[in-house]
Order: structure tokens, then C-alpha cells, then sequence
């Protein structure tokens, strides 16, 4: 008869030559279950991130107003405000700007911030001068510098005029002789 010996599970010996096994079948689950909740809560976190970089940038327009509103030769501050509701997280607000009637069915509109580091401009009208607070910049009129530090002329917004109503568009940067140097990227 022969014998025939049980394995103790007690045993540390016994369980030994199961513990590699054991330990191989534990590791690829849990790397398993792990891959699986990164995925879950990694795909959807990258893509909040990454997509909103990958979309190509929607014009949106603001309305500035009535073009009766603003008298030829004269110089405004109006608070123009998006056609459309952003959507949350974002905060819909107004946009504050300097337009001018250059007559005929022209326009400038003038970006409020200064071009040297970006404090608001005041237009003063007896001076015929837009101010900057910061570093004394000085812009006449048509935005050119007349004084201070800043590099170039005050940017723009590109418009159009729809059923007598006037829209701010992109801003953009001007050169010397205030023609289109390149969009502004701030």
C-alpha cells in the first residue's frame, strides 16, 4: 500500500512552489484593473484638456452698435458685447473699445490696451490724444505713437457693417503706416 501525504496549507514549504504563480496571476490583474480605471478617467481628462487646443478658433463677433450712434470724426468708448452666450466655464462679458468715424461707411476700432504692456488707454478729446497711465505712451488720434515706450501703434479690430449695425471682429496688429501686420496673439 503506498502512502500518500497531504500538503499541509500551513506549510510555508508546501505553499512555495505556488507562490510564483500566484503572484504572476495577482500582478496581471491588478495591472489589468489599473489600465482600465486610467482609461476610464484618462481618456475623457485628456481629451477635456486637449481638444479645446486641437479646434480651430471660431470668429465671433461683438456688437458694437448703431453706426448713427457714432458721429464722423468723433472718437467713442463703447462697450460691445458677443452676439452669442459663451458657454460655462466661461464669463460673457462686454469688450470695451475706442471707435472712430472716419466717414464714409469707415471705421476704426481701437483695441483699449496700450501695445507697450497693456494698460488700458484713455482717449482725452481736447487733447486729441489716447493716454496710457503706464510709462507715459501717447497715441494721437489714428493710434500712431507720438510719446513714450510703446513699440507700435494701438491694434485694431477688424469690423464689418451689417443693417446698419457695426461688429468688432479679431484684433490685429498695424504697422507705421497703420496697414495689417499680423494678428494679435494675446
Amino acid at each position: 500500500m503506498a502512502s500518500t501525504t497531504t500538503a499541509d496549507p500551513h506549510d510555508p514549504a508546501a505553499t512555495q512552489s505556488l507562490t510564483p504563480a500566484r503572484r504572476r496571476f495577482v500582478s496581471v490583474v491588478l495591472g489589468a484593473i489599473g489600465a482600465a480605471i486610467a482609461a476610464i478617467v484618462g481618456v475623457p481628462l485628456a481629451a477635456f484638456f486637449a481638444l479645446p487646443a486641437l479646434r480651430r478658433a471660431e470668429r465671433r463677433w461683438l456688437e458694437v452698435g448703431s453706426i448713427a450712434e457714432f458721429a464722423e470724426g468723433q472718437i467713442a468708448k463703447v462697450l460691445a458685447k458677443p452676439l452669442a452666450a459663451q458657454v460655462w466655464p466661461y464669463e460673457t462679458r462686454q469688450v470695451a473699445l475706442y471707435v472712430l468715424n472716419q466717414g464714409g461707411g469707415k471705421f476704426a476700432l481701437y483695441h483699449i490696451h496700450c501695445t507697450h504692456v497693456g494698460c488700458p488707454v484713455r482717449w482725452n478729446a481736447p487733447a486729441g490724444r489716447f493716454f496710457s497711465p503706464c510709462h507715459g505712451g501717447v497715441f494721437d488720434r489714428d493710434g500712431r505713437v507720438v510719446a513714450g515706450p510703446p513699440p507700435r501703434p494701438l491694434d485694431r479690430y477688424e469690423y464689418k457693417v451689417d443693417k446698419g449695425v457695426l461688429y468688432a471682429g479679431r484684433v490685429y496688429r498695424v504697422n507705421e503706416k497703420l496697414e495689417f501686420a499680423g494678428w494679435h496673439h494675446a
